[in-house]
């Protein structure tokens, strides 16, 4: 059990920093790029971005599986499931948005991407909290 909170922990507080980074950082500077680079500046972004996300997303997959499994009367165990399927909800529209971005011809759907993303962030942060707790339950 404990091996699979440490990879839950461990797999949400990245997604959870590589969210508010995204949200600092990352959608703020697409309104800096010039129309005309915006597809190819796109299309890498995204392929890109995949790769940072895509391995923590099934580890943190995985090892909230294994929570459930390995210890299914757990509170915590249930709140990293919740938090985790929280996640995935929240990158749903996301991904609709991403599908259609151009920030020069519509940048009301950046805004929106900002703020479907803050809630990514927020209730990513909530998961790793809830991670750290899960490590120690199971390590004490």
């Amino acid at each position: 059990m404990l091996i699979a909170a440490v990879v839950q922990a461990v797999a949400t507080l990245l997604l959870a920093g590589v969210a508010w980074t995204v949200q600092a950082v990352v959608y703020p500077a697409f309104a800096l790029v010039p129309a005309p680079a915006w597809p190819r500046y796109h299309a890498a972004h995204s392929r890109a971005v995949t790769l940072v996300v895509g391995p923590p997303w099934v580890a943190q997959g995985l090892a909230t599986a294994a929570l459930l499994l390995l210890a299914p009367g757990e509170p915590l165990s249930w709140a990293a499931a919740v938090l985790a399927a929280a996640g995935v909800a929240v990158t749903l529209p996301a991904v609709s948005l991403h599908a259609r971005l151009d920030p020069a011809a519509r940048p009301g759907d950046l805004r929106r991407l900002l703020r479907v993303n803050l809630v990514r962030a927020l209730v990513w942060t909530a998961g790793s909290a809830v991670g750290v707790l899960a490590v120690l339950s199971a390590h004490g």
